[in-house]
């Protein structure tokens, strides 16, 4: 199990994510950095080696997958901004939501590990 300022640490993240907005390009940009500002700041700096092999391994996964996700948001954020055609916005929101989704599965994995 990971110690309780980790577990503290996920759950901020998937509650800054869980309430990202949805009607506002600015706001979801300023929203999104709050939470890369939080997982790059205090989560990834972690030492996962302390932890029991085990669960450091599973640390390791969840914090690289989660970094990359985070990465990878504000160009979905982006690529919303600048569509023009609603066929095109419907697919990239649709991108952008399935990354968001998947973000939040590995915050919650990461809590209960």
């Amino acid at each position: 199990m990971l110690p309780t300022e980790q577990i503290l640490m996920w759950q901020q993240l998937f509650t800054l994510l869980s309430n990202l907005p949805t009607d506002s390009i600015p706001s979801l940009k300023i929203s999104l950095s709050q939470a890369i500002e939080l997982f790059e700041s205090e989560i990834i700096i972690q030492n996962v080696d302390l932890l029991p092999a085990p669960i450091a391994a599973k640390m390791r996964s969840y914090l690289t997958e989660s970094h990359r996700l985070l990465r990878l948001l504000p160009l979905d954020v982006m690529f919303i901004a600048t569509a023009r055609n609603p066929t095109t916005i419907e697919q990239r929101r649709q991108a952008y939501q399935d990354k968001l989704n998947l973000l939040l599965k590995y915050c919650q994995a990461a809590i209960a590990a």
